[in-house]
């Protein structure tokens, strides 16, 4: 056996952020064997491509030296992404616009290229080895500077017929509520994002505190923070509930920063909260995420697998600790 076939295949990945970028090669047991992290570019979308495409390069050259055969290779980014295109329309935090990243992956390395909307590869990152494994149909919500939303249907994520599916973040739930990135007013994201609790509080009690802070102190029973954390549940658990009403799932996973940071004290509010307003179907249950920053490339890493014509193997290993 030589050393390539002793060290198996793998994949190279990106995961794009509004300041990050983090590159991974996987191998198919979903082991994350190198990392890398990178400036995202905001000068132009050429620059971001180059500085995706250098990235994921020195991360196959790194495969090649330990022996992995590479076989596709994925980004995931957020945005209004057309992933059967390969295409990202159009994102807020990027400076993406029609830009044809699956074209220029496929050009650049002579390999299978996948494209993927960051919270469905994160919440394939987490049916496959975290906190979704097993579990064929959930809910995966990433509560961090937005809310971003995801549905895993049948153990895939659900695009939906403009890419948006799952997508509750952007529901109103206040009537003239505060502006939102998306243009509307009054979403879920105003209230129930890191973002939007500390810039509340700020404006309630002249402070800059941490989102770990805020919680502890609704906790401890100081009025503003409560009333801040009480409005972030309730309108998360009105669009939790409709989505859960929808799609009848029993398994709503949370991620994210302020799912990290409350664990416990969010399953307890979020639960009570879905507890009063569902009816028709039960209420389902309630679990932080498992990956963290690895789920997106991950759920990247499965895909590639499966462009490659390989499967999804990571099904049959051990979910990561």
């Amino acid at each position: 056996m030589t050393a390539t076939e002793a060290a198996g295949p793998a994949v190279v990945v990106a995961a794009v952020g509004a300041s990050a970028i983090r590159g991974a090669l996987v191998d198919a047991r979903g082991s994350m064997v190198a990392t890398k992290e990178g400036i995202t570019p905001q000068s132009s979308a050429d620059d971001l491509l180059q500085a995706i495409g250098t990235m994921l390069e020195r991360l196959r050259d790194a495969a090649t030296r330990d022996g992995h055969p590479v076989r596709a290779v994925g980004v995931a980014g957020p945005g209004s992404v057309d992933e059967r295109q390969g295409v990202v329309h159009r994102s807020a935090n990027l400076v993406w616009k029609d830009t044809p990243v699956v074209s220029f992956l496929e050009e650049r390395f002579q390999l299978p290229a996948v494209l993927l909307q960051d919270a469905r590869a994160a919440a394939l990152g987490e049916a496959l080895l975290g906190a979704g494994r097993g579990r064929e149909d959930f809910l995966y919500t990433v509560l961090g500077e937005g809310v971003g939303s995801a549905v895993i249907l049948g153990g895939s994520p659900l695009v939906g017929s403009h890419g948006a599916a799952g997508e509750i973040g952007h529901i109103r739930v206040t009537e003239g509520g505060l502006p939102c990135g998306c243009g509307g007013r009054g979403c879920v994201e105003t209230l129930a994002s890191v973002s939007a609790l500390i810039r509340r509080y700020i404006l309630a009690r002249g402070q800059v505190v941490s989102v770990t802070e805020i919680v502890e102190r609704a906790e401890g029973g100081e009025a503003a923070a409560q009333t801040i954390w009480g409005e972030a549940i309730a309108a998360l658990g009105a669009a939790v509930a409709a989505a859960v009403a929808v799609l009848d799932c029993d398994l709503v996973v949370l991620g994210g920063e302020l799912a990290e940071a409350a664990g416990a004290v969010l399953i307890r509010a979020l639960g009570a909260e879905l507890e009063g307003r569902l009816s028709v179907v039960p209420a389902p249950e309630l679990s932080i995420a498992a990956l963290g920053d690895a789920a997106a490339c991950l759920g990247a890493a499965g895909a590639a697998f499966e462009r490659a014509g390989m499967g999804r193997g990571f099904r049959l290993m051990e979910p990561l600790n």
